[in-house]
């Protein structure tokens, strides 16, 4: 259904821009025309009243204007340098905060004179690239983001109540019941709309550049959809009536959102209908008391702050493919034949997401970062006890969009609030490049609220003198000097409240996170080092700086300021002085004096920690041989390995067995067992073998012989006989008695393979020893085989002993005296007719000893020795024949072979070409082989034969074989002819 508001003027064929401009002349003598210029409007504006603003309220703080940077980045446009864009503010001079709030803010300044005072601002909208103020005079001024002004008009005769913009056409609504619609950059392309009643709400459709539609409402209670029809007039359809005022409209994508006294409807354009209606709580004042605010989240969110309520709601958008199947000429709303479609139109989803009760009234509602909204909350005025109303500041709140709490609370003063109710406040956001800003705009004030940046928490921190915060988020803002310098300051009021153990754990932070700048930073650096211990050093701080002063000779410290840490604590703790010499490298300090240092406090009072540091410090220094005699002094078990690795064993030669005796407790050696000796001095007696071309054999042999450490030169003599024996070509009587005295099974073995020992010696050895093996062997080898075999048969009384020395000794003589001495020892017989073999032979049989047995001789066993004599010969025998018939059988198989190779045939291909070759010749055809494995080579009797040999080819069989015979006696001429 069409309302019956089409316009006066373009019934009557007037233009209606003309009209406008005659209406808006004679209001004001200030007004302007709509086309009139920029520069025209600013000359007719008279000043605002100057105000005090050295001392002006924002966010319930005192704030100082000078605050911020110096630099004017104003971006001043020729004709307005006058106009400075905004004032900032500074939100950091409370001193009970203990963190930096998290807004700043500046007062918007950069308007004409009059806003804000004498002519009030009514609305505002505020775009990604442009700004518009309107006021209750119905002037609309335009600037870009930097507030440069682009347009400036009079465009109603009343208040303008509802301003809009896409970015390319502005929409104002005024109480004049006009609404004006034109080009933000073209002042011709404008034009009015009245529609009698005033205006609250006005959109222009996401088209509008092809449709020129738009939606508005207002005090007439109606919803109104307005286009131009083919004729070129404007055509309305109502859209929604009789609900009340309309208070608000609202497009998102295809969907509009309207409120009213009914609540809030949400209407799909391509349906044509309302898809919800979303009812006002009752207990919610009336809806022109308190217009609501709308603010989009996101595409398909939509952000409604209305009274003390929040609704969050989605709705589900179109997609790419739904748009470009909309309607392109006339309205979507319109029905006409170029609009009809029968195709169906996608069902529109719509949920609230959220809805949140509030204490405050909403004045302005917005997104804000992580989860968060922010509400500009308005709280009526109050009365105090004299009844004089009290008008209260707005309050910023972000309020947590998971829960509703409100997480933060600022309160913001603004100028002039008296007299000034909710529907004169509005909040906006604006996405800029660098920053987000949350414009707060009153009618008599306006405000920029931004999120507090790093810069910003810097500038705080730096202004509190929270030196620690500032330096921790100072890393990416900083230079590394400055940043440096944040970290000192911190170190220094730490230390003036005698914090010393904090500040030099700072300190070392400050200064190593600065090392990897270039090299005249780490200069100063080092620098800084040098002066902050310093002060550690003169108030006596040693203690606090050991902990964090840098351990690695790259910083090139003041040798100084080691050496004073390190006399500090050699006096004071011998541990923490063992820690830091074992810890710091020796180039920090100067190792002489503190040496000198260590070796006066060791004189004054003992101590094996600090005399073991200073060892290892000799040894650090490049000065073993000094170390040595602290390490004597130490009873260090592992000092002649130090020797040793040191190269130091020729300088101590003297004291090596005393510092052997070191790796055993007291005279612990003289009761362990051998095997555990050698496993102790393993290391020991190797060093010593290692080391036999400097260290003198003899001479260590003596040297252990006079500390009667006799084992270690036997293990020493035996590991060097494992190396190299030929220096042990002059030890073999000291062998002799080693062996004797430690490991007697290795002495018989010595005394048979060498002869460099004197045998007296070892007979007196073994005979003072009882070794009765030995003594045999030795004196059978000086020719005393009778006293050999007395022993043998006296002491050992062992007849295999006996006899085997008799073998050895493969002498008559020898045997003789063992058979007159075995004739009485009837084990000794028996031994002997059992053991008789072919070595014995030739000295004696078992029948001769069976002769010589004496009669009163009993000798157990006797029988079945002899029959075992017996049985060995049979046996003998036995071997022998099947010895002989393996040997015949063997040598028959060998013959029958090789007479069966002579006399087999072999094939032969007659196709072969040599073959045939040959029987062409009618000559004896010879073939022979080399090898009885390999095929016979063939060869005629012309190529076998001397010249003048019988070559005749016979038929007679007689013949035949006298030739055969002839050839064959030849061959076996020939043969051993060649032999010979």
């Amino acid at each position: 259904m069409e309302a019956n508001t089409e316009d006066v003027d373009e019934q009557q064929g007037q233009d209606p821009i003309e009209e406008a401009n005659r209406n808006f002349h004679s209001t004001k003598d200030t007004a302007v025309s709509i086309n009139e210029p920029v520069s025209t409007y600013t000359s007719h504006l008279e000043e605002a009243p100057e105000t005090d603003d050295d001392n002006d309220t924002v966010g319930n703080t005192t704030f100082e204007t000078t605050y911020g940077s110096d630099e004017d980045d104003s971006n001043d446009v020729p004709g307005e340098a006058d106009i400075q864009r905004t004032e900032e503010i500074d939100a950091y001079s409370i001193d009970e905060e203990d963190e930096p709030p998290k807004l700043k803010y500046s007062r918007i300044t950069g308007l004409p004179p009059n806003f804000f005072s004498r002519d009030p601002v009514s609305c505002c909208n505020i775009h990604d690239d442009y700004y518009i103020f309107a006021t209750h005079s119905g002037i609309i001024h335009v600037t870009d983001p930097n507030f440069t002004t682009i347009r400036t008009f009079k465009a109603h005769r009343a208040s303008i109540l509802s301003i809009y913009t896409d970015g390319q056409f502005f929409a104002s609504g005024s109480m004049d019941g006009t609404i004006v619609i034109g080009s933000i950059k073209d002042e011709k392309d404008i034009i009015a709309y009245d529609f009698k009643r005033p205006i609250h709400a006005v959109v222009l459709d996401p088209n509008y550049s092809r449709t020129r539609s738009f939606v508005s409402g207002g005090m007439a209670g109606k919803v109104i959809h307005s286009s131009k029809n083919w004729l070129g007039q404007r055509s309305d359809i109502v859209l929604d009536e009789n609900n009340g005022p309309i208070v608000a409209i609202h497009s998102v994508d295809d969907i509009l959102l309207w409120m009213n006294d009914k609540g809030i409807s949400i209407f799909h354009t391509q349906a044509r209908q309302v898809i919800k209606v979303i009812d006002k709580p009752e207990d919610s004042p009336r809806s022109d008391l308190y217009w609501p605010r709308v603010h989009s989240l996101e595409m398909d969110r939509v952000l409604i702050g209305w009274a003390n309520y929040i609704w969050c709601i989605r709705v589900s958008i179109r997609t790419s493919e739904d748009k470009s199947e909309m309607a392109s000429n006339k309205s979507r709303i319109l029905p006409s034949a170029a609009t009809i479609s029968f195709r169906a139109v996608q069902e529109k989803k719509v949920e609230i997401e959220h809805v949140f009760k509030l204490d405050s009234l909403i004045a302005g509602i917005s997104s804000f970062t992580d989860d968060y909204w922010m509400i500009l909350s308005y709280e009526p005025p109050t009365a105090d006890g004299d009844e004089k109303v009290k008008f209260n500041y707005p309050d910023l709140k972000l309020i947590n969009s998971l829960n509703g709490e409100v997480d933060f609370e600022e309160e913001i003063g603004m100028k002039n609030i008296d007299n000034l109710g909710l529907n004169d406040y509005s909040l906006h956001r604006h996405i800029g490049s660098d920053s987000t800003s949350y414009f707060v705009v009153s009618a008599k004030d306006g405000i920029i609220a931004q999120e507090v940046q790093l810069n910003d928490r810097l500038d705080w921190y730096i202004s509190h003198d929270r030196y620690r915060d500032a330096w921790e988020i100072s890393e990416h803002l900083l230079s590394p000097e400055k940043r440096l310098n944040l970290g000192l300051k911190h170190v220094d009021n730490l230390v003036r409240d005698d914090g010393w153990e904090l500040a030099s754990q700072l300190l070392a932070e400050y200064f190593s996170s600065s090392m990897s700048y270039d090299e005249d930073f780490v200069k100063n650096v080092v620098s800084q080092w040098e002066s902050w211990s310093s002060i550690f050093i003169q108030a006596n701080h040693i203690k606090e700086l050991t902990e964090v002063i840098p351990r690695s000779p790259k910083f090139s410290l003041s040798a100084s300021i080691y050496d004073s840490i390190l006399s500090y604590w050699i006096g004071k703790n011998v541990s923490k002085t063992v820690e830091l010499i074992s810890e710091w490298d020796v180039e920090l300090y100067d190792s002489k004096k503190v040496e000198s240092l260590m070796e006066t406090s060791l004189e004054g009072s003992e101590s094996s920690i600090l005399r073991k540091c200073l060892a290892d410090l000799y040894v650090k220094t490049y000065k073993p041989q000094k170390a040595v005699e602290h390490l004597m002094k130490l009873k260090d078990p592992n000092l002649f390995m130090f020797l040793a690795d040191n190269h130091l064993l020729t300088n101590f030669l003297s004291d090596i067995p005393q510092i052997i005796k070191l790796k055993f407790s007291d005279d612990e050696y003289n009761n362990l067992p051998l095997k555990i000796l050698e496993n102790k001095l393993r290391d020991v007696i190797q060093v010593l073998v290692d080391h036999r071309h400097e260290l003198n054999t003899r001479l260590i042999f003596n040297l252990m012989e006079q500390q009667h450490l006799t084992f270690i030169n036997y293990l020493y003599l035996e590991k060097l006989n494992d190396i190299d024996d030929f220096l042990l070509s002059s030890f073999g009587d000291e062998r002799v008695k080693l062996y004797s005295e430690f490991d007697r099974p290795k002495l018989l073995p010595f005394l048979m393979r060498s002869s460099d020992y004197d045998i007296d010696l070892a007979i007196s050895i073994c005979e003072s020893s009882d070794f009765i093996e030995e003594l045999v062997y030795l004196l059978g080898k000086i020719g005393e085989n009778k006293k050999a075999l007395t022993l043998i048969i006296d002491k050992l009384n062992d007849p295999e002993v006996a006899i085997n020395f008799a073998k050895h000794q493969n002498d008559r003589e020898a045997w003789n005296i063992l058979l007159d001495e075995s004739m009485t020892r009837p084990a000794f017989i028996k031994a002997l007719i059992e053991t008789a073999d072919d070595q014995s032979n030739p000295f004696y049989d078992p029948i001769s000893i069976l002769k010589r047995i004496p009669n009163n001789v009993k000798i157990e066993g006797l029988k079945n020795s002899v029959s075992k004599i017996n049985e060995n010969n049979e046996l003998n025998y036995l071997m022998n024949q099947l010895i002989l018939k393996l040997i015949y059988g063997r040598s028959e198989a060998i013959s029958k072979g090789y007479r069966r190779n002579l006399l087999k045939g072999y094939e032969i291909e007659t196709n072969d070409a040599i073959f045939k070759e040959l029987i062409g010749k009618f000559q004896t055809i010879l073939f022979y082989n080399d090898s009885l494995d390999s095929n016979p080579v063939f060869k005629s009797q012309s190529e076998m034969f001397p010249q003048g040999m019988a070559v005749t080819a016979y038929t007679n069989l007689d013949k035949k074989l006298e030739h055969l015979q002839f050839l064959t006696n030849y061959l076996k001429s020939k043969s051993a002819n060649d032999d010979l």
